[in-house]
């Protein structure tokens, strides 16, 4: 009968030790960005850190065509690395049957800010209230960007000026190549 109460009193000691060591383990930091893409949209990746991450989504829908393409950016060592996920209605009834495609992560130098010029030539469409048509939407952890179209023309010249942009990062993936359009003639 004596053992009951030694073990009994071992568990309150391994408890008290137990909770007592979870209390006091010290939380990290948590990492608040410095980044504000409206103010830096000319050269955001430069100003990006090792711990910032942008989210890219590319919206390229167009009546029953459904794509949508997000690109994640973060930075290592001055290098940025380019993670490109491509999602596309296979069906082309918007019935969303999403065929997803995830490209090669690219590791890549930044130089003369190329990448940020693409979106900082299309700035002004930050501005466009088009009732939700929008052709892309950059993430940060401390503000968004919403780029908008208007009209399905308006909408067609910026998905062909962004597969030509993906085109200099992805210059072998066929999923950036517009589709040619051959013309019978008799």
């Amino acid at each position: 009968m004596r053992k009951v109460p030694k073990l009994k009193f071992s568990l309150i000691i391994l408890l008290s030790v137990l909770l007592t060591n979870c209390k006091s383990e010290k939380k990290a930091d948590k990492y608040i960005s410095e980044l504000n893409l409206t103010e830096n949209i000319s050269d955001f990746t430069s100003r990006m850190t090792n711990k910032d991450t942008v989210r890219i989504t590319a919206n390229l829908t167009m009546e029953y065509w459904v794509r949508i393409d997000e690109l994640t950016l973060t930075k290592n060592n001055n290098k940025l690395i380019l993670q490109t996920t491509v999602k596309e209605d296979t069906t082309f009834e918007r019935k969303y049957q999403m065929r997803k495609t995830t490209l090669t992560e690219l590791n890549f130098e930044n130089i003369d800010n190329e990448f940020d010029r693409h979106f900082l030539t299309n700035f002004r469409r930050t501005k466009i209230d088009s009732n939700g048509n929008w052709i892309y939407r950059i993430i940060s952890q401390k503000d968004t960007l919403i780029f908008h179209t208007v009209g399905l023309g308006d909408k067609g010249g910026c998905v062909k000026k962004y597969f030509e942009f993906m085109d200099n990062y992805y210059p072998n993936e066929k999923i950036f190549k517009p589709i040619e359009v051959i013309e019978e003639t008799e």
